[in-house]
């Protein structure tokens, strides 16, 4: 049993809104932003995150902008100081991200540095807090978040990219998947889909199965990335079974081939 990961499905069946980017309305999830939406910024950042450097899991850092600053390579160096306490801009102009031993241009660094470490960040430590509100605000229909910025494209290279972008599209994918989206201490049999880790195991590689490219890209950042370096040992197990059964190979995957026993 996985007593700790089963799901309260009591408002599941309730129709639900959508989450829609809105550049200026909606919930502001920047760091101005009213708590608990404040905890979605990149921005927020607290030694207890400990969200892991995309390229060098065995490195936490603090802040996902602390990441994406950490990273940027100027004058020939990083600057992992940048891990640790309050995030600040590098000063330079950057020569790329590094990602493990590989230098990433731009738009591959938002892919594979900001994209995975800002998903670690929002399920694991901001939508515990605001899922409940959040869910609440679905069942009078669209929910609109923004932040600060203005592009949502991550393909447009000439402004910096909004992070609300990025979570309505992974709020849109997780919400009707069979994973919960803020902690169950106390699960309730006769309110839970599942009893057995293969159970929520197999539902969640059916809805996996029925996704777009796009949206199954992020739910891969969920698992092989958010669950998979989990302090959560019950995510872990759970990541390694939907990537066993669901097929799931990526580079990042193989790189921690020995943890899929």
């Amino acid at each position: 049993m996985l007593s700790g990961m089963l799901i309260n499905m009591k408002n599941i069946t309730c129709a639900m809104g959508e989450f829609v980017w809105s550049p200026r309305a909606g919930i502001d999830v920047s760091s101005h932003g009213r708590p608990p939406y404040n905890l979605f910024s990149p921005f927020s950042h607290n030694a207890y995150y400990q969200i892991p450097v995309p390229g060098q899991e065995q490195l936490r850092a603090d802040s996902v902008e602390g990441i994406w600053q950490g990273l940027k390579i100027i004058n020939g160096q990083t600057n992992p100081s940048l891990f640790k306490g309050r995030p600040c801009k590098c000063k330079g102009k950057p020569e790329g991200h590094q990602f493990g031993n590989s230098i990433l241009g731009y738009e591959e660094a938002r892919r594979q540095i900001y994209v995975p470490a800002y998903i670690y960040h929002a399920v694991n430590n901001a939508l515990p807090a605001a899922w409940a509100d959040l869910e609440r605000r679905l069942q009078g229909g669209d929910v609109g978040l923004h932040d600060v910025e203005q592009n949502g494209s991550i393909t447009d290279l000439t402004r910096p990219l909004a992070h609300s972008a990025i979570l309505v599209h992974l709020l849109n994918v997780i919400k009707e998947a069979p994973i919960p989206k803020k902690p169950v201490r106390q699960p309730n049999p006769e309110k839970s889909r599942f009893t057995y880790l293969h159970e929520q195991v197999n539902a969640l590689v059916d809805y996996y199965n029925t996704l777009s490219f796009e949206d199954r890209h992020i739910l891969d950042e969920v698992i092989t990335f958010a669950y998979l370096f989990s302090p959560d040992t019950k995510k872990q197990s759970f990541a390694l079974e939907v990537i066993k059964q669901a097929g799931i190979d990526t580079d990042r995957v193989d790189k921690y081939h020995h943890l899929r026993r």
